[in-house]
Formats: structure tokens, sequence, C-alpha cells
């Protein structure tokens, strides 16, 4: 009766506040004694160990965390998208594909998200560098990104090189918008701004060329591009940026829903990178692909999880609700104890 009693605590702690109970030790009696049951006040160590795995690579373990997570909290969007995007690292296109249906259920936008960075990882890995324009159907944006400014404002090397690469695209696509994008300013001047002042010395209509100006990092390169972008009604890219860059670059952009259906690249190391990435070399990609996302690293100690759980209805008020959890804490004691970006440059 007692298991019964704490059993029916949970789920009415649960009701109130979004589904991160944390609030009573649930324990379970056995011939050997009392032990411990996992419970939903465990889901947040659960994911943030989830994330720590997939950071350092070990996707099994954090596949395994996602699970137990998922038997607790069985509508936590954030969970099923890491689980849809990290099986599929696995391999394991049976629990992909099953996560993902379920998230369509719980979040169909984080859905569409999570299928974009698994479309997009696959993609951008097969992605073999070459410096020819292309020739491109429909409507889409040519996107150079940036490089590191010299401390007096003028551009590296490999910056100028960049923006040839672009300035050669411009030419071949010659309705296509420009995006330069690029923050981290020295003296005064950013990626983005000395870009654009290169490509209209060098001929380029100013008119097509929107300065994106405010990122440091390839995760704010694709975020604020993708703001930006969406204005415009656009959402194929042409993506320019070095050999060494292209393919994580690309991943990043799938992340927030922009097609790449073309690259152009420097010459810079051109043959180091002629081989697509193999499966097991996908996982950095994935990852900050994850970030770009916005999926959570981890989930704060004192906060609910998010549960997407859906309306409860006139049926379950909150005045309602607290008297029947008071009462049902008044005959039985417990402690309450609840249990969320770096980019990647």
């Amino acid at each position: 009766m007692k298991r019964v009693r704490r059993a029916i605590v949970v789920v009415a702690a649960t009701a109130l506040v979004g589904g991160a109970v944390g609030t009573l030790p649930v324990v379970e009696h056995s011939a050997g004694g009392i032990r411990p049951v996992v419970t939903v006040a465990d889901a947040p160590g659960l994911y943030n160990s989830a994330q720590q795995k997939f950071g350092s690579g070990d996707v099994p373990g954090g596949l395994d965390a996602v699970k137990q997570l998922l038997a607790l909290t069985p509508t936590d969007a954030n969970a099923l998208a890491l689980q849809s995007i990290w099986a599929d690292q696995a391999d394991d296109a049976v629990t992909s594909k099953a996560a993902l249906s379920r998230l369509g259920s719980v979040n169909a936008s984080l859905a569409t998200t999570a299928r974009n960075i698994i479309t997009g990882v696959t993609t951008a890995a097969q992605i073999v560098p070459d410096t020819t324009p292309k020739t491109v159907s429909g409507r889409a944006a040519i996107v150079v990104l940036g490089f590191g400014l010299n401390k007096n404002g003028s551009m590296a090397p490999e910056l100028v090189r960049r923006v040839t690469a672009g300035k050669s695209q411009a030419e071949t696509t010659t309705t296509a918008p420009i995006v330069v994008t690029g923050g981290a300013p020295k003296a005064g001047v950013t990626e983005a701004s000395a870009m654009k002042k290169w490509l209209v010395t060098n001929g380029v209509d100013a008119a097509r060329i929107t300065e994106e100006g405010a990122s440091g990092s390839t995760v704010a390169n694709a975020q604020n591009t993708a703001a930006l972008l969406k204005q415009q009604g656009v959402s194929d890219i042409i993506l320019i940026t070095s050999p060494n860059h292209i393919r994580r670059a690309a991943a990043d952009f799938a992340a927030v829903g922009l097609r790449t259906v073309a690259t152009v690249t420097t010459a810079t190391d051109l043959a180091k990178y002629a081989t697509p990435l193999r499966r097991d070399q996908q996982k950095g990609i994935r990852l900050e692909a994850t970030r770009v996302a916005k999926i959570p690293v981890t989930y704060t100690a004192g906060l609910s999880i998010p549960q997407n759980l859906p309306d409860t209805g006139p049926g379950l008020i909150i005045e309602y609700g607290t008297k029947l959890l008071q009462q049902l804490l008044g005959a039985g004691s417990s402690s309450a104890e609840t249990r969320t970006r770096t980019s990647a440059g």
C-alpha cells in the first residue's frame, strides 16, 4: 500500500510541475533490504550524462543513457531528437526512425530539425572540395564564410582566396544574392565588411550583398545567416569556404534548415580532403550540428524537464492539484530535491 501511495504522489507531482519531479525518493522492498529505484528525478542527470558521452565520442554510452531517460520521460523532445540523431551515427536505422516518428507527434518542428541534421551530416560527409563555380537551378544564395582578419583589419590570404572563389561563383550565378558572414572585428573592421568591400571593389554589385557581421564562430555563422535568408525566402545555398571547413560548415547550415546545393572551395590543401568522411569520422560535425540547432547541452538542477505533455484541459486545475498533492504528501514523509552552449568555432 505504501508503494502505491508513493507512486500516486510521483504522478501528482509530475502533473503539477510539468514532469520534473525530483521530490520523493522512490524505493523498492526486496529480500535484500531497501534499494533506490530510478525515478523522474534522475532524468536530468541521465540527459547530462548522455550529452557528455556524445561530446567525448562515446556514442553507445550516450545512447544507453538516452534510452534510460526516455523510459522515465518518454515525451522529452530533446532526448528523442538526440536518440534519432545519434542512433543514425551508430547506423541503427530502426531506432533512429522510431525516435523521429515519436518526436514528430511531440514536437514536429524539432523532428524536422533532427531530420535535417541527419540528412545534412550524411550529405556533408560526402562533399569532395573543388574550386569550380557551379551552375544551379532554382533560387539559391551564395554564402561566403569569413576567416580571421589581421590585427590592422586587413584580410588574411585565405580570406582573400575565399572571396575570390565567391566572386567566381557570383559571375556564374549572376542573379544569386550573396551573404558574407563573419564578425570578430579587428581595428573596427568585421570580416563581413572587409569581404563586401573587396567584392564591390572587384566588380560585384553591392546591392546583391548582405553583411552578417555579428558572428564569431561557424555555429553563429549558420544561425545568423539562416535568419537573414529566411527574410528573403531562401533555403538553398551555394557554400564558399576552405576545404578543411566545407563539410563541417555544410552540416552546421543543414541544422538551421539551409540546404547546401553546391560548394566551391579555395585550393588550400585541396588533395588532403579528397576522400569523403567515413561514418566514424562524422561524430564531430554531428555534435556541432546539434549545438547549432540549440538542442540543450545540459539540463540545469532545479529546473523542470521539458516534457511536451499535451494540454490537460480544464479537468486538472492548479488549486485542485495542489490540494490533492498536499493530502498525499501528508500521508507519507518526503524531502524535496529537484534535479541546461558553447559554440565551437
